[in-house]
């Protein structure tokens, strides 16, 4: 019988931390829940619920709130079971994502598992926008299919198609692998490359999808992007990552901006072609989802992300340092 310990760290988002609890319920007699609560206490409701889904509850408090990695580290040492699934407070599974995990968790080749995310339910138009714009290559390149299923089977994977959100490893790795602490971000790449280099069998599933909440405006998404450029930037060059050049496009994009100071005509032309893809992608985009009003928002994300990733992708390179 498989065992395994969920794992969330949570910092004031109790609305969306309800939600993703209430959706873990797995047909096993015992599992684990550990819930960090990284700076902040969680309130009775959550815990009324947390003691309703199992026995196995563990709250871990911590005063001050600490970087992704440290927190994911804190809560790690709690779990007492073969697996840990990390899922984040702002997702949730849907009804037969347990019946279809525990088979494949089940396989002893198996070291690291995890599926797409995908638009939850009941987002704002921005929310949805942003949901739909993640999931094209033209925004967040290589990962992309981290928000889009891949195939129908058990495939083997890397880092550009598993995200923290949704991801199962096994504990006695965690014991040897730990997040890096002084990440604010893509600090689940970080350790992804070092099971790798560790040896892990890692795997997807295209069946094994959460549902994911995301941003409701351009100035909670600002931060967050900015990181993400800059601590991919610090990975690749931490981990001396082959086959990274792919990832140093945004940048490229932002220099490229340069040239409307040196050459306006070929600037114009670039923008032209530049307006002319992103047009056709957000319109097919749009269309397949049936979301033809949302063409507009998700246009503009396209260039508003990979703008401002690789603003943070540069700035770690010309060695600034970043500000939480």
């Amino acid at each position: 019988m498989v065992s395994f310990s969920v794992l969330i760290i949570t910092h004031g988002r109790e609305e969306l931390l309800l939600k993703c609890l209430d959706s873990l319920r797995p047909q096993v007699e015992k599992w684990q829940l550990i819930i960090v609560a990284n700076g902040l206490p969680v309130s009775e409701k959550v815990l009324t619920l947390a003691h309703s889904l199992t026995s196995e509850v563990d709250i871990l408090q911590l005063e001050a709130k600490e970087n992704p990695g440290k927190s994911r580290n804190e809560g790690i040492k709690l779990a007492r079971h073969e697996w840990v699934y990390f899922i984040d407070d702002d997702a949730y599974v849907y009804p037969r994502y347990f019946e279809t995990v525990m088979p494949i968790l089940g396989q002893s080749r198996i070291d690291v598992l995890g599926g797409p995310d995908s638009p939850a339910k009941g987002m704002d138009h921005f929310s949805e926008a942003l949901a739909i714009t993640l999931a094209s290559p033209f925004c967040t390149g290589q990962t992309f299919n981290r928000h889009n299923k891949k195939g129908k089977e058990l495939i083997s994977a890397n880092e550009e198609i598993l995200t923290s959100c949704n991801l199962w490893v096994r504990t006695q790795l965690l014991r040897e692998v730990q997040f890096p602490e002084d990440y604010l971000r893509t600090e689940e790449t970080a350790l992804l490359l070092d099971l790798q280099k560790k040896g892990a069998r890692m795997f997807y599933h295209p069946a094994l999808v959460v549902a994911h909440h995301r941003r409701k405006d351009l100035a909670s998404l600002l931060r967050p992007t900015f990181q993400a450029g800059y601590y991919r930037s610090k990975v690749l060059k931490d981990k001396s990552v082959r086959g990274g050049a792919l990832f140093w496009l945004p940048s490229l994009f932002v220099v490229l901006h340069f040239l409307i100071f040196i050459s306006p005509a070929f600037f114009l032309v670039l923008a032209r072609i530049y307006v002319g893809l992103i047009v056709m992608m957000s319109l097919n985009l749009a269309a397949r989802r049936q979301k033809i009003g949302l063409f507009g928002t998700i246009a503009m994300l396209h260039y508003f992300i990979v703008f401002v990733y690789g603003l943070g992708f540069l700035s770690h390179r010309l060695g600034f340092r970043a500000n939480k």
